[in-house]
């Protein structure tokens, strides 16, 4: 059938296109007629299931080389495309303002900014080049090249892989533009041959000029293909109306270069019903051929390439004209880190699976169980689907069994916040939900009991030679499954014989201070169950010079009672501890031994809207990175003796979300004769309440397996340093070490 149509696929499918043409590979059976590979490849599943497949591997190259040109204009960025290819370049890659607008408050990509100095030099246009082979020699030419604003050659595989790693997440920071107007996805996908580009560019600039559209273009600039995405509000009539329009206009432009309007990710469902019009009458039919013979029956995929009239690129859109979703509560929560909405957060998740990846911080349940439920996509769908009523078995919005599987396994990590492109915030997310669900049911038992761990650490002080042989007894056990679900498992914590606060007020005072005051945050567990840690803080700081005091009166930061969305008795205590901090006069800094109790003042008091919570916020320091930033300011402030030791870095998640959390490796390094290893570690799995429940104790255990298994490959007698409280009770369950926070191993390290 291809031969007969020979001249109309030579005229229609013209060389020099480097990305493929829209539909079925008609040129690829002209030039292969015997070669069904060639019908299968790109067909999009319509005309069979492929079971299993030959991959072609590509070795690595032995030497990349990377240079970069900035421009003012997106047009002499064009131009320039066209002149690189004399030098063959590997790829030539486009990056625009609006994408690396989108880097910027995103620590992630703050050194990939540092390294091409947008923060003081922005530009409108990037163009990476990259060369694989005789790197010396090409990179030299490429210096040789005058044109741009400025230029910059690479010179390490790490600073290469920076500025790669932005550029491949590329599509969704277009997408976590804050707010409803957004680079939308119509014709991102379209393609001309590279020498048609400055040309094929200036048409694109004359639509949305005429149209009123600001636009982004980033991609494949040396392939010819530009993911061109225009800004547009999809909730908006209007601009639903341009959406379409901007599309049609482009679709003809591209089949007046002879390019592919769907040259890379494929027709698929939105795009089908421009496909007619860009092959022809006759090679559509063609191709209707073609699927009948393979499909007779069309059950592949039906609708997609070939069309049946049931899809359009404006219908069936997630959003669409008016689209508000309606929620059965009032949420209470600022979400002021990014969209300032609950719902505006909950759109931002644009399924593109970041959160799937394999890396170990996020998502710790989906990495331990490959769930989609328990990926923070799959979360953000389960939460949207349960809102919008679709498909609930039972229970309603706020209790249905689909918004249970996705909330209850959430751990609140916070690797979302900082992971996710598009900055979707589960933790709050979750929080907000929960809280709903309180206001209309009330508080269970168990979330009372869950959020009062402060009251129940004084409770068991005051008694410890009865309470700690309680805690391990047969019927309390028994009566804390009943009524709170508690795993018999897991070992509670035990409480110690003098409080910390206590010790603190007896003690006889060290050396005299010469820096000035600190007040070291005594949070419940250091308190309550590891004074031996508070002891260690206060030698380590007075040592360096500090007067050490104690927050007097300070109540619980609320972290166990926000992490159960007892948001209201959270935000009663962290008003109090607010007001606490703002009675200082000399606004001494804060020091936090625990990273969630950090992550309250300096994230979760703002989000819960509480006066004054940014000043204080600012005077807020996690021990290790206090000590670190002065240590780097002044390397004599502390002495440390000599030991032959290895020393196992494990860092919470909030520290991670939150913080860089580099400075714990370059704190412990400065004890000498220690060897420091950092883990590339993810979530311990405990997650405060989460892990002693006996419903979530298994999944607990599992996702701390990868945590488990690199300590117990570390060498014996390996110090294994972890900084948070749950994570160092999870590894004392499940490893054969006692963990210990970094200020223990400094305090015994002191000269």
């Amino acid at each position: 059938m291809a031969m007969l149509n020979g001249l109309q696929i030579s005229e229609r499918f013209a060389p020099g296109l480097i990305k493929r043409w829209p539909g079925y590979a008609l040129d690829r059976v002209l030039r292969e007629p015997g070669n069904l590979v060639n019908i299968f490849a790109g067909s999009e599943g319509t005309l069979a299931a492929i079971t299993s497949a030959e991959l072609k591997l590509v070795p690595t190259p032995d030497e990349i080389g990377l240079g970069l040109f900035f421009f003012n204009s997106t047009t002499e960025a064009m131009q320039a495309t066209v002149e690189l290819l004399d030098l063959k370049p590997t790829a030539v890659e486009h990056l625009d303002r609006i994408l690396l607008n989108g880097t910027k408050g995103q620590r992630e990509f703050q050194a990939a900014r540092d390294l091409l100095d947008l923060d003081a030099r922005p530009s409108e246009s990037v163009l990476a080049v990259e060369f694989y082979g005789d790197v010396v020699n090409r990179l030299a030419a490429l210096e040789r090249k005058r044109f741009g604003a400025r230029k910059k050659i690479l010179q390490t595989l790490a600073e290469i892989n920076q500025v790669w790693a932005l550029r491949k997440a590329g599509l969704s920071l277009l997408a976590s533009r804050r707010g409803d107007v957004k680079p939308a996805t119509c014709i991102e996908d379209c393609a001309v041959r590279p020498k048609d580009l400055p040309a094929y560019h200036g048409g694109l600039q004359a639509i949305m000029r005429r149209l009123g559209l600001e636009v982004s273009y980033y991609g494949h600039a040396a392939s010819g293909l530009l993911h061109v995405r225009p800004v547009l509000d999809l909730h908006s009539a209007e601009d639903l109306k341009k959406f379409r329009q901007v599309t049609e206009e482009v679709a003809a432009l591209v089949k007046q270069f002879k390019g592919s309007f769907c040259a890379e990710h494929g027709v698929g469902l939105a795009r089908t019903e421009f496909l007619k019009d860009q092959v022809g009458d006759d090679l559509y039919l063609l191709m209707r051929q073609i699927k009948k013979s393979f499909d007779p029956h069309n059950l592949f995929n039906p609708g997609k390439l070939i069309d049946d009239g049931r899809y359009k690129l404006d219908t069936k859109l997630r959003l669409g004209a008016g689209h508000s979703l309606k929620l059965p509560f009032e949420p209470v929560l600022a979400f002021a880190a990014r969209d300032e909405s609950f719902v505006r957060n909950l759109e931002q998740c644009n399924g593109c699976g970041g959160c799937r990846k394999a890396t170990p911080a996020m998502c710790p349940t989906f990495i331990a169980t490959g769930e989609e439920i328990m990926s923070t996509r799959g979360r953000a769908n389960a939460i949207r689907a349960a809102l919008e009523l679709r498909g609930l078995k039972r229970g309603g919005p706020l209790r249905s069994e689909e918004l249970e599987a996705a909330l209850s396994s959430c751990l609140a990590c916070k690797a979302c916040t900082a992971e996710c492109p598009s900055n979707v915030n589960l933790a709050l997310l979750k929080a907000e939900l929960q809280f709903a669900r309180i206001r209309r049911d009330g508080l269970s038992l168990r979330e009372r009991l869950f959020s009062s761990v402060d009251w129940l650490g004084r409770l068991g002080c005051a008694m410890p030679t009865l309470a700690n042989p309680l805690l391990n007894s047969f019927l309390l056990r028994k009566l804390l499954a009943r009524i709170a679900g508690l795993s018999a498992e897991r070992p509670l914590p035990r409480y110690a014989k003098q409080r910390f606060d206590q010790w603190f007020a007896q003690r006889a005072h060290g050396r005299r201070a010469t820096r000035g005051r600190v007040i070291l945050w005594d949070d419940t567990f250091v308190r309550y169950h590891e004074p031996h840690i508070g002891l260690a803080a206060v030698k380590v700081l007075e040592r360096a010079g500090f007067q050490v005091t104690l927050a007097g009166e300070r109540k619980c930061c609320g972290r166990p009672a926000f992490s159960q969305g007892n948001l209201a008795e959270a935000r009663r205590l962290g008003a109090h501890n607010l007001a606490l901090f703002n009675r200082d006069v000399d606004n001494a800094p804060v020091i936090f031994l625990e990273p969630s109790c950090y992550s309250m003042f300096v994230e979760d008091y703002r989000e819960m809207k509480l006066p004054n919570a940014e000043r204080v916020a600012s005077r807020c320091f996690l021990f290790e990175e206090f000590l670190d930033d002065l240590l780097r300011r002044e390397p004599g402030a502390l002495r440390f003796a000599p030991g032959v030791a290895n020393v196992a870095i494990h860092v919470h998640c909030h520290a991670k979300a939150l913080t860089n959390p580099s400075y714990m490796h370059r704190l412990a390094a400065r004890l000498p004769d220690r060897k420091v290893i950092y883990l590339d570690t993810g979530c311990c799995g405990m997650a405060g309440a989460f892990g002693m429940l006996e419903a979530k104790y298994g999944l607990s255990v599992e996702v701390a397996k990868p945590l488990v298994e690199k300590i117990h490959a570390l060498p014996y007698g390996t110090i294994v340093v972890a900084s948070g409280a749950s994570c160092r009770h999870q590894i004392d369950h499940l490893a054969p070490v006692r963990a210990r926070h970094l200020a223990e191993v400094l305090a015994e390290a002191l000269e």
